[in-house]
């Protein structure tokens, strides 16, 4: 049994097996060294080398080089804060409003999943700037002046900007043939970008790691590479196996674990908590004194964050990560729980896990979740 745990800079961690640089079965498959800029650090790989016939040194060997390749690729391609030659991201879309640009099959993927599901979070560039001001403060006086719920004239920028994100007419990503995409920017919020120094009308932002997590597990599959289980530090998990190997995720509440999840063959998971649980977390959290708590989970009303479960989990395994996620936003991102919304998601085939007065409750019958001491769990809830 291999045992996937979604806490830590690793997301994983694996029982009984030992990791060695040479030998068959599961091992941790790394970006390689140099490679520069990458999201290899936010990612692990495992994968159970020795099935491809063509020896575990070569085979680690293309391994390597494939997912390499994509995780730089994948960075530079999301990336938000810089340029990088002969790449049109989302930085070069951002400083080229109003233009037709050709972008990479990828990111056109992306935007147009995004477009499809309707989401708008896509266009809370300048919110998520300021938020991600704020989780890098040192002290809470520092923090309150990124906190629009502290800092009264920071709360009104942050609607007008949401008021912005919410206006198609406002900004909007077009999507035209041949791979091309347009990014349209009223003269109106043109003009109050430049009065407010506005670098981003778009940012995939805390939904990034969903679209890559999806890129990275296409770029394997499409080379052969299917033996292998992919998470990010931030909750998305794309299993690739379609063997007899029996796998765990593990459910929290409130950062108490609370149970396994237990499932076999290939599988999409996106886990979404409303509270940081390792140092990873400072990227998207800050926690006051007090124990309030602030996350990049933006609401398009109004800028302001906010979760509706402290933790949620979704899954199925015929779906994407981002398509997941897509489908979870609007209810995670909400002022409350919306149970009657997840049992909608389990008619489309999407299951949901959470946690609430010291049980797990899960929409899908036919999944396994063995409770941790103190917990017990629900179905069909």
């Amino acid at each position: 049994m291999l045992v996937f745990l979604a806490i830590g800079a690793a997301a994983f961690v694996y029982g009984f097996m030992q990791l060695l640089s040479s030998d068959e079965g599961w091992q941790q498959i790394q970006v390689s060294s140099g490679a520069g800029l990458s999201c290899g650090d936010d990612f692990v790989l495992l994968y159970d080398l020795g099935r491809s016939g063509a020896g575990v040194s070569a085979e680690k060997r293309g391994l390597t080089a494939v997912y390499t390749e994509a995780a730089v690729k994948a960075y530079q391609l999301f990336d938000n804060l810089g340029s990088y030659e002969d790449v049109h991201n989302v930085w070069y879309l951002n400083r080229h409003p109003n233009e037709t640009v050709d972008v990479d099959p990828a990111l056109y993927a992306a935007l147009k999943q995004v477009q499809r599901s309707g989401d708008r979070s896509l266009y809370l560039g300048p919110v998520y700037e300021a938020y991600d001001g704020m989780f890098t403060c040192d002290g809470d006086w520092q923090a309150e002046e990124y906190d629009p719920r502290q800092n009264e004239p920071l709360g009104e920028y942050f609607a007008r900007c949401a008021a912005f994100a919410r206006d198609p007419a406002s900004v909007a990503v077009e999507l035209l043939e041949g791979g091309q995409v347009r990014l349209n920017v009223s003269e109106e919020y043109l003009a109050f970008a430049r009065e407010e120094e506005i670098g981003s009308f778009i940012d995939f932002n805390w939904m990034k790691n969903a679209f890559i997590a999806d890129y990275l597990a296409q770029a394997l599959a499409e080379k052969g590479y299917t033996h292998g289980a992919l998470s990010s530090y931030d909750g998305f998990v794309r299993n690739l196996c379609a063997g007899e190997e029996t796998f765990q995720f593990n459910i929290y509440d409130r950062g108490i674990p609370a149970a396994a999840l237990t499932y076999t063959g290939p599988m999409s998971i996106v886990y979404l908590r409303s509270y940081p649980m390792s140092a990873e977390d400072a990227q998207r959290f800050y926690a006051y004194e007090n124990g309030q708590i602030r996350s990049a989970y933006v609401d398009p009303a109004d800028g302001l964050c906010r979760t509706a479960w402290d933790d949620l989990a979704v899954c199925g395994p015929e779906e994407s990560c981002a398509g997941l996620l897509l489908a979870l936003s609007p209810l995670y991102v909400a002022e409350r729980p919306d149970t009657g919304a997840l049992t909608a998601l389990a008619e489309r085939g999407i299951c949901s896990i959470r946690c609430e007065d010291g049980k797990v409750l899960c929409t899908d019958p036919d999944l396994t979740l063995t409770p941790a001491e103190g917990y017990e769990t629900a179905y069909g809830e």
